[in-house]
């Protein structure tokens, strides 16, 4: 399940640890024989050749975010080990939440700290938004350039490694989501089945349970509606918490899918009595559990949510990019085709300014460049240059192309380009 390499500068491995508990134990292991190795190597100063020369060659290293044919490229990755790692640099008075990370020990410099997430839904196309949104999620001080699928850490030394293997998993599925997907979660109830509107008594007013904070969301951001009535958020998706019931819950998987549904209605619904929510998770599991689970199982997993009920945070597990004025009664059809107009139209903006940017780099260079240079740098096809780069000229350059003449060696292309658009 996770790789091992002898050292950070190999490059191929057939060991791996098959489970996280053997990764603690070695970590907690002072019988190693590169133990005294990692004590001599926290004695010496950061950046002398001693230190690098164990750090670099010495010591064994894991490959914690996913499970691989046994190289450490892109091309090997094979999926997520349910596990993201964060590095802490030079920073011992981090505050960890016990329910949040699964394991943390000192790093192998003994100036900071490694820790692991437990995650789900995790793939390489959203690690790195994965990543990001952990790290703002739970405060971890996070460098942007190290959070790579196939980073390999050093496997240090602590004794007193931390570990908690019941610790909260961090939905990150909805991070690659399509964006027609989400058209039509405006207004309704975020309950994929369960829909009984479960109300509650808050200071003697009957109160309906709340199953996603989308409205509260919206209320702290400026929502504006084109004259279609669609309001784009484009890359500044809007996150939000939902309380997600599947339909069916199956033996296996129903103390896991209770437990992360408790803590989601606790957290959305913070006035809730201890009672109104045992008999909520009652109800949830009389209708969706094959089998029910027994009334002391329920009673242990409530308590187990409320005796903490203080520390569960919210955590955003949906994005929304459209929102869709409801004045204008848009059909769901409506509202997909809005959707897919406007999200090829950003496709093209950002293709475009992909290609403007490769133009004006070329052009800085001060050396001849062609058009298949700037295919080569955008990996955009010629067609695709060929649509945008008129344009680019026309409203950058003014169509002067005899001001770029000098270095942009396609004059007759461009010239054709031009009058086609034109």
């Amino acid at each position: 399940m996770f790789r091992t390499f002898k050292n950070v500068k190999t490059t191929y491995s057939k060991t791996q640890f098959s489970e996280l508990q053997e990764v603690v134990s070695y970590i907690k292991d002072d019988s190693r024989p590169e133990v005294e190795k990692i004590k001599k190597l926290r004695t010496l100063e950061k950046g002398t050749k001693e230190f690098d020369k164990i750090k670099e060659f010495q010591l064994p290293c894991v490959l914690w975010n996913f499970t691989t044919n046994g190289g450490r490229k892109a091309e090997d990755i094979i999926q997520s080990t349910g596990y993201i790692y964060f590095d802490i640099d030079d920073n011992l008075d981090f505050t960890f939440n016990p329910e949040y990370f699964t394991a943390h020990w000192r790093s192998v410099s003994n100036t900071g700290y490694g820790c692991i997430v437990k995650v789900s839904g995790v793939n390489s196309s959203n690690f790195k938004e994965a990543f990001k949104h952990i790290a703002e999620l739970l405060s971890i001080p996070f460098d942007p350039k190290v959070n790579s699928i196939s980073r390999v850490n050093i496997l240090s030394y602590d004794p007193n490694i931390y570990y908690n293997e019941f610790a909260q998993t961090i939905e990150c599925s909805f991070l690659s989501t399509d964006d027609i997907a989400d058209i039509n979660t405006e207004n309704h109830q975020s309950s994929s089945n369960f829909r009984e509107n479960y109300s509650y008594n808050r200071n003697g007013e009957n109160v309906s349970i709340r199953y996603d904070n989308l409205e509260e969301r919206k209320s702290q951001i400026s929502i504006n509606y084109d004259e279609r009535g669609v309001c784009d958020l484009k890359d500044n998706k809007l996150l939000y918490s939902r309380a997600i019931i599947p339909k069916n819950i199956n033996d296996g998987r129903r103390n896991t899918i209770l437990s992360n549904l408790g803590i989601m209605i606790i957290a959305l619904n913070p006035e809730l009595s201890d009672g109104g929510f045992i008999e909520f998770i009652r109800k949830v599991n009389q209708t969706c559990c094959t089998p029910p689970m027994s009334e002391s199982n329920i009673m242990s997993l409530c308590k187990s949510i409320l005796d903490k009920r203080e520390i569960w945070k919210l955590i955003p597990n949906q994005k929304k990019r459209f929102f869709f004025d409801h004045l204008m009664e848009l059909t769901a059809k409506q509202k997909q085709s809005y959707a897919a107009i406007y999200r090829n139209k950003h496709v093209g903006e950002l293709t475009k300014h992909t290609i403007s940017n490769s133009f004006a780099g070329l052009l800085s260079e001060g050396r001849k460049f062609k058009i298949k240079d700037i295919q080569m740098e955008t990996k955009a096809s010629p067609t695709t240059i060929a649509k945008y780069l008129p344009e680019i000229l026309m409203e950058q350059y003014g169509g002067d192309i005899d001001h770029v003449q000098p270095f942009f060696n396609a004059k007759k292309q461009i010239q054709k380009l031009l009058t086609t658009a034109a």
